[in-house]
């Protein structure tokens, strides 16, 4: 009887000092994930392209971060292929406004590709340079759930554009968590679903 209550004893405070620590109280800032978007391009009917999109984040120090994004989407109509293609490297500083809640801003490099293909040879390519500039919030409404938003200005060569950002997260535990995204531009929309690795 003893072992079985002194067993329970050691069990509840396993329990209990692991829910302790399950969670963070603010939004994780090292991570990284991998998920799949799909694209909505205006007067680009019937190509709607779709594919990978990679992104990752690391903290320096207590309020700096690096992240960078990198997405590939392609598809086919008939003989006429689309491909999107979209590098971003950034610097930020987040500020914590509360234990859950950060605000943040970056500055970024941005690459923007885009290449037309009919019956298998290039018809156009497009290869653009320019930064980006954005500010959001990140904020864990409860334990497990994250939601976020931004909004994103991005300077090219021959364009530029603004676009807003909304995302939600879910936590499965402290280092694994889906998610989803929807990202609304000047002429194109992206909608997307990733899993992320926290650490």
């Amino acid at each position: 009887m003893k072992r079985t209550l002194v067993a329970a004893a050691i069990a509840t405070f396993s329990m209990n000092a692991f829910s302790a620590q399950t969670f963070s109280d603010g939004p994780a800032w090292d991570f990284v994930e991998a998920g799949y978007q799909t694209s909505d391009i205006d007067g680009a009917d019937p190509f709607e392209p779709a594919g990978i999109n990679l992104e990752g984040s690391l903290l320096v120090g207590e309020n700096f971060f690096v992240n960078g994004g990198y997405r590939n989407l392609s598809d086919e109509e008939m003989t006429v292929e689309l491909e999107l293609s979209q590098l971003s490297l950034g610097v930020g500083y987040r500020y914590g406004m509360t234990k859950s809640t950060d605000v943040f801003a970056t500055v970024s490099f941005e690459n923007l590709d885009a290449e037309v293909n009919f019956e298998g040879e290039n018809f156009f390519a497009g290869d653009e340079n320019g930064f980006g500039v954005a500010i959001g919030v990140r904020s864990m409404v409860i334990d497990q759930l994250e939601l976020s938003a931004q909004v994103k200005q991005i300077e090219l060569d021959e364009t530029s554009n603004t676009g807003f950002e909304a995302g939600i997260n879910y936590y499965f535990t402290p280092a694994l968590a889906i998610g989803a995204t929807y990202e609304d531009r000047d002429d194109y929309s992206f909608t997307g679903a990733h899993v992320r690795y926290a650490f």
